[in-house]
């Protein structure tokens, strides 16, 4: 008789394997956006961490691939049976192919090895790079299309076929849960509605399930993902709004790595030489305060 163990490694890939073929990319992602759909700990659009461990937050890494393996090595979740990894907004930046492309969606195949390996001990919040991703468009940052070179990177690497795999990386984005919660009151989204999107917003869209009106402007996804210049009658509401004493997020650029709008948002950067990120224990309420001076240099770690 096959047991539950069993049935669950079935789930797993070879997550060293730096070039899979093209049917492997395209499984490895499905697999991942199942596992995200179909995760326990999720609730709705939410994603409730346990009580039991700790917790490794990334702000934006933009295909910054060192970052990204100095912190996976060192959280090193084989080893740390109770610790969970939240990424967020891995695409659209990083070295170039070359050849007129780029490669950060390799840092989704990443993220999706981790998922089918290590399950609910990895979690990837939505992003508005993602959002344009699943919605085929354009984005522009620092005044350069950074999607033509992530399209361009893709068609390098898989050929004709390139679309196939692109509508897999899709999926997986589709399926990512907006925010995830620990149960000291620290929640973790892309970003949080500016306060003139506050008065339309609808909270409902951590609990049920999201239409293309949600996703496009106006829409209260939208409205999650792309917010900015947050003060802090709007922070208070919001975090009242979703049960929250700190809100942790990314979207923002901050060249010392952390930035701090209001006395609720710890704002990550996490690629580059001066990007950081935060390691908490899930079930210790500390104060704002304690919180921030945890933000750890990535460039730091071994």
């Amino acid at each position: 008789m096959t047991q539950p163990q069993d049935r669950q490694n079935d789930w797993d890939i070879n997550p060293d394997d730096a070039h899979p073929g093209i049917g492997q990319v395209v499984d490895r992602m499905d697999r991942a956006a199942i596992l995200m759909r179909r995760d326990p700990l999720r609730r709705g659009n939410m994603v409730r961490l346990p009580e039991k461990g700790d917790v490794v937050i990334l702000g934006d890494l933009h295909g910054d691939r060192d970052n990204f393996d100095r912190v996976v090595r060192w959280a090193a979740l084989h080893l740390h049976k109770d610790r969970y990894l939240v990424l967020q907004e891995l695409i659209h930046g990083g070295p170039g192919d070359g050849k007129g492309g780029e490669e950060s969606f390799r840092l989704l195949e990443q993220a999706a090895a981790l998922k089918c390996r290590y399950k609910s001990r990895v979690q990837m919040v939505l992003s508005n790079h993602d959002l344009c991703e699943i919605l085929g468009s354009t984005i522009l940052k620092t005044g350069k299309n950074v999607t033509a070179p992530f399209w361009k990177g893709i068609e390098n690497a898989y050929g004709p076929v390139w679309p196939e795999v692109h509508g897999a990386y899709r999926r997986f984005l589709s399926a990512l849960p907006l925010a995830v919660r620990t149960p000291a009151g620290v929640v973790i989204s892309h970003s949080t509605p500016q306060s003139d999107a506050l008065p339309y917003f609808d909270y409902a869209i951590f609990d049920r399930l999201l239409t293309m009106d949600d996703y496009l402007p106006g829409g209260s996804v939208h409205a999650l993902v792309w917010g900015r210049n947050h003060d802090q009658e709007a922070a208070d509401e919001f975090a009242r709004s979703v049960d929250a004493e700190i809100l942790v997020t990314g979207h923002q650029t901050s060249m010392p790595g952390i930035k701090t709008p209001t006395t609720r948002h710890i704002i990550l950067t996490s690629d580059g030489p001066l990007g950081r990120f935060l390691n908490l224990r899930l079930n210790v309420h500390a104060p704002y305060s304690v919180v921030l001076r945890q933000a750890t240099k990535v460039r730091s770690l071994r």
